[in-house]
């Protein structure tokens, strides 16, 4: 049997439908904030809980600090912090800070708060309590 907390650190309460949406709208966001599009690898070995917490499809999650994403085809690495809104059934998995590296230089940085992309996926009246909006 895997040893799932050395893979997956903090994030090992995720499911395996949780942790695939989670990493799915979390590359969506990125390719959209490099306008590029990668395949990422994700290492939650590292992540660290930063904050709030749920409960989503097969699994729990907190926002999480530590998250490390590789392309190797591209040199590119990343790593962040995700936060998350849950409100019924709308979930949004996106990066609240985020720092992208491409053959050693930085390429990317996005402080912390919602980025325009990710604001735009989050129905109007759920919006009220995000934190200022970061325009990338």
């Amino acid at each position: 049997m895997e040893d799932n907390w050395s893979k997956y650190g903090f994030s090992s309460t995720m499911g395996p439908k949780l942790r695939e949406l989670v990493q799915i709208q979390l590359a969506d966001e990125l390719n959209s904030l490099l306008a590029m599009s990668f395949k990422y690898d994700f290492d939650w070995s590292e992540s660290c809980i930063e904050g709030h917490d749920g409960m989503f499809l097969d699994g729990s999650l907190e926002n999480y600090s530590g998250i490390i994403l590789i392309d190797k085809q591209a040199s590119i690495k990343a790593d962040g912090w995700m936060d998350f809104i849950q409100e019924g059934d709308f979930f949004l998995a996106y990066w609240d800070q985020i720092t992208v590296w491409q053959n050693d230089r930085e390429l990317f940085s996005k402080d912390f708060g919602i980025s325009s992309f990710a604001l735009a996926l989050v129905p109007e009246e759920l919006r009220w309590h995000l934190k200022e909006v970061k325009k990338y």
